[in-house]
């Protein structure tokens, strides 16, 4: 590696400081011709991306007008023929006739119709059977109300009849008559679902009035709007783009996919659906800022932003004619500069690589340059650690670094001898201070709990005598007292071993029946157990008597069968056993602790400190243990040849005698 140096903490590469130096130059560079490619690119297609909208939007317009302005026509040729009497208003087969033929006349319209003031009313439309034309006359007379339906076929031959008298249809009632007779002229309906069709339409109609009698009636010729839609999602405004025409309230009109036009309102009725209401979560971002025709955003060069996708969005008013209506298109700018990002992206990683290379270029370069300082960096680095004398001839370097060679190596040695004094010293001390403090720490500790286990042990030999004494204690009373007494004097005896290990003392050692150190073991292990439903078993010896610290091989034994406990409690094993089973071998006595765990894992290095497969625990359990046994004359292992089980052995001297 090249040379490196401290600087402010951190360690800096000579070699890769000056690559990475050249390589971001040379990144910068190329990434600022890109973006100025880029940004300047992307301002020209965006503009004409425009304009291709705004054509889109001006054929969208001139189709809706050619597609609607018949229907205007038609009108006002009918309300002429009727108007100059033609064709009687009251001559219902004539005028059906009449209309029969108009309709034949257009394919946008869907059907014509007439209402008087006396409530009659004839409609010829369009029909899906059992012919494809069907009028209705509602025929008022004498008071008497009758509507009856003729379908006939293209050369006007009756395919079938019939009568509704329940139909309660009254034109009198319905918004395009009222509004061209309120007015008086021919006017356009805000669209509404037809009654008959159940299909989104407009009707265009006008009144028919006698210069003498006044207003006899209206005229009107209904358009389904849905061809609209047919048109717009054949009209390609670009990959993903599309256009509505939107009511200057903001209902949807017309849009490429029909079924977003119409709503179910709560009274079952039908109506056009609000562009903020539709399923078209594009459109509804886009056209967002719609408000009567207008748009607040226009001159920006995305007016809607979707899913992290930029939207151009333009509004086209339907002008030379009389309907407040807005063609509104949106194309992702994706569709027109999406090349463009990809171009971008490619050359940003052209860039990179060239950088990268660069970069490859100058460590290969600083390499060549900084060998010498390298070598004269490695040099001193073995002389720090001792491994080359200081008077070892200096590698070739530069002449600067020659200078510098003398009193460098001189205050490493300095160095070196003052750091091996110094973390000496810190050994010793922090030695001494960890003895001191646990030798502080164990006799307080002994201190502390000698006299509450004396004050318990004279309490109980009182509860005792005062027990006996009553004649009534029963006796499983004198029992358990019998327990307390002998547990609290064995914390005693645990407390003077204690005391006497802080005073370097081997501690007493003496003869005792290792059947009674099993007989108590199993009382103070018997809860610990049933609360981990393990069952203990217990094999005295036959030659009980041994010698050594009866507390601390307590300590032991207990130790070993809480291990087997909590091993086979953690693993959750099925079949929990302990055995605890003792046997005289010539002069020893043979202890082993079985149980039914899982084992002892492949990882764990057993008697060794701070090693344990227990959660928590602190690994120095079976090493104070084996160090306790041994202490006392005898060997502490594990026996690893045992299959299916778990098996710690340990031994004690003893009295023959």
């Amino acid at each position: 590696m090249a040379y490196r140096i401290r600087q402010d903490g951190i360690r800096v590469s000579l070699g890769f400081v000056l690559a990475i130096s050249l390589a971001g130059l040379q990144f910068v560079a190329i990434l600022f011709v890109v973006l100025t490619s880029y940004v300047s690119s992307e301002r020209a297609i965006l503009d004409h991306a425009r304009g291709l909208m705004e054509r889109a939007g001006a054929n969208a317009v001139d189709h809706t007008k050619r597609f609607l302005e018949p229907a205007a026509e038609m009108t006002e040729q009918a309300r002429r023929v009727l108007n100059t009497g033609l064709v009687g208003t009251t001559d219902k087969d004539t005028m059906e006739r009449y209309f029969f033929e108009l309709l034949q006349t257009e394919t946008n319209v869907a059907g014509i119709n007439y209402g008087d003031e006396q409530g009659n009313f004839v409609y010829v439309m369009k029909s899906d059977g059992p012919g494809p034309y069907r009028t209705k006359f509602i025929t008022i007379e004498d008071g008497v109300r009758t509507t009856d339906f003729i379908w006939r076929t293209a050369d006007y031959e009756v395919v079938a009849r019939d009568s509704d008298p329940l139909d309660p249809y009254d034109a009198r009632t319905r918004p395009w008559y009222l509004k061209a007779s309120n007015l008086d002229r021919r006017i356009w309906t805000n669209p509404y679902i037809f009654f008959t069709s159940q299909q989104p339409g407009i009707t265009v109609a006008a009144p028919i009035v006698f210069e003498d009698d006044g207003l006899q009636g209206v005229v009107g010729v209904d358009i389904e709007i849905s061809d609209i839609s047919d048109f717009l999602s054949d009209l390609q405004v670009s990959e993903s783009g599309a256009a509505v025409i939107l009511h200057q309230d903001g209902s949807v009109l017309a849009h490429p996919d029909p079924n977003q036009i119409k709503v179910l309102n709560d009274d079952g009725t039908l109506s056009f659906a609000n562009i903020k209401d539709i399923d078209d979560p594009v459109s509804r971002a886009a056209f967002a800022n719609f408000e009567g025709g207008t748009v607040t955003n226009f001159d920006l060069p995305s007016n809607a932003a979707f899913r992290r996708n930029n939207y151009l969005g333009l509004f086209e008013p339907l002008e030379g004619i009389d309907l407040p209506w807005t063609v509104a298109i949106y194309a992702p700018e994706n569709d027109f500069i999406g090349e463009i990002k990809k171009n971008r992206a490619r050359n940003i990683w052209i860039a990179a690589g060239i950088s990268i290379l660069t970069a490859l270029v100058g460590l290969a370069i600083a390499e060549i340059i900084l060998r010498p300082v390298r070598a004269f960096a490695v040099r001193t680095s073995l002389v720090s650690q001792g491994e080359v004398s200081a008077n070892a001839p200096l590698p070739k370097t530069y002449r600067e670094l020659s200078k510098a060679n003398k009193t460098l190596i001189d205050e490493i040695a300095q160095r070196r001898d003052s750091e091996a004094k110094v973390q000496e010293l810190s050994r010793d001390l922090a030695h001494f201070s960890r003895i001191n403090v646990m030798g502080q720490m164990a006799s307080g500790l002994a201190h502390e709990l000698s006299q509450p286990l004396t004050a318990i042990t004279q309490n109980v030999d009182a509860a005792i005598s005062t027990a006996k004494e009553s004649g009534t204690a029963s006796e499983d009373l004198l029992t358990i007292l019998n327990e307390l007494d002998e547990q609290a004097h064995q914390g005693g005896d645990v407390v003077r071993a204690l005391r006497g290990f802080v005073r370097k003392d081997e501690g007493k050692t003496a003869v005792f029946n290792f059947n009674e150190l099993i007989d108590q073991a199993k009382r103070l292990m018997r809860h610990e157990a049933e609360e981990n439903h393990v069952k203990l078993i217990y094999v005295p010896a036959k030659h009980p008597m041994v010698k050594g610290n009866r507390v601390q091989i307590a300590q032991v034994l207990i130790n070993l069968i809480r291990n087997a406990i909590e091993a086979m409690a953690a693993a959750d094993t099925k079949t929990r056993e302990v055995l605890v089973e003792a046997k005289a071998q010539e002069d020893v006595l043979l202890v082993k602790v079985k149980d039914t765990g899982p084992g002892v894992p492949e990882d764990v290095r057993l008697f060794k400190q701070f090693q344990t497969s227990k959660k928590g625990g602190m690994g120095l359990g079976l090493s104070i243990s084996r160090s306790i046994v041994e202490n006392n004359g005898g060997r502490l292992w594990h026996d690893a040849e045992a299959a299916g089980q778990t098996i710690f052995c340990f031994t004690l001297p003893r009295e023959t005698r």
